[in-house]
């Protein structure tokens, strides 16, 4: 059989509980309450650009990216990571 695989991709939107929960734990923001963060992707490139901060600075923007597709397709790190980013 000669069938090519295609990718099948589905976007789920968020649920509201979860924008909430985001707003309220994970969302960047200034001392005085204004958003740093967006939207969820400029979350997902914060958090992203912090995990890659540890590898070396000849393969930090592939690991970037890579931890960035992770996060928009369902790996969730920890709250305490995604806070501390």
């Amino acid at each position: 059989m000669n069938a090519k695989a295609q990718a099948v991709v589905t976007t789920i939107p968020m649920q509201e509980a979860s924008i909430d929960i985001w707003h309220s734990k994970y969302q960047l923001k200034t001392k005085t309450g204004e958003p740093v963060d967006k939207d969820i992707n400029a979350t997902y490139e914060r958090v992203a650009k912090a995990l890659a901060e540890v590898e070396n600075k000849s393969v930090r923007t592939q690991h970037m990216k890579n931890f960035i597709w992770a996060l928009q397709n369902g790996a969730i790190p920890a709250g305490r990571i995604t806070s501390n980013a």
